[in-house]
């Protein structure tokens, strides 16, 4: 089946779908147009055959990262000269829509077809909330933890939603455009 015949069966069940502008890849890449979409999008691709959840991950396009807080202390590598530290400032990339908005990504399989399909979301950064695919894909189970640890997306129904891979102490989502470090026990 080609790319189009899947999106016509896609478009055929959830009509307000559409194509994403920029695919990812050479990936049928769709954009849902809500997050009430998104569980029964999953629920009819789960039964057409794409049985398998890749991936699922998130993009934060508030603008360019916030240094601050990051240590920036002399790199003693001794690959570069004289310990020299790379200095690494961030900068706006000039014409770039920068919004307050993050980008939620799901990539699902069909192992039997060999064929995928991206499912892309956009979420408010203060209200990012969306259903959990944990009831259907055990693989979301610790995916939709990473991006809730790491981004604060928040997954309605998830069944153990608590941070994976930061300490519990660690005060905000390191992926963020905004986070800003703040020095702990572990930073001398």
């Amino acid at each position: 089946m080609t790319q189009d015949e899947l999106f016509a069966k896609i478009a055929a069940q959830f009509p307000k779908i559409e194509k994403a502008a920029v695919p990812v890849k050479d990936y049928l890449t769709v954009r849902l147009p809500s997050k009430d979409d998104l569980l029964p999008l999953a629920q009819w691709l789960k039964t057409t055959g794409f049985d398998y959840l890749d991936m699922l991950t998130g993009t934060d396009f508030l603008g360019p990262v916030d240094m601050k807080g990051y240590i920036r202390q002399q790199n003693f590598n001794v690959f570069l000269p004289d310990g020299a530290t790379p200095e690494i400032e961030s900068a706006a990339a000039p014409g770039y829509a920068y919004k307050p908005v993050l980008d939620l990504l799901w990539s699902f399989v069909s192992i039997k077809d060999k064929a995928r399909v991206l499912v892309k979301l956009e979420v408010p950064r203060d209200a990012a909330r969306v259903p959990s695919l944990a009831g259907l894909f055990k693989t979301a189970d610790w995916q939709e933890r990473e991006t809730f640890d790491l981004l604060g997306v928040t997954y309605e129904g998830h069944p153990n939603l608590v941070k994976i891979l930061t300490p519990d102490f660690l005060q905000g989502h390191p992926l963020r455009k905004d986070y800003a470090h703040i020095k702990d026990r572990f930073d001398d």
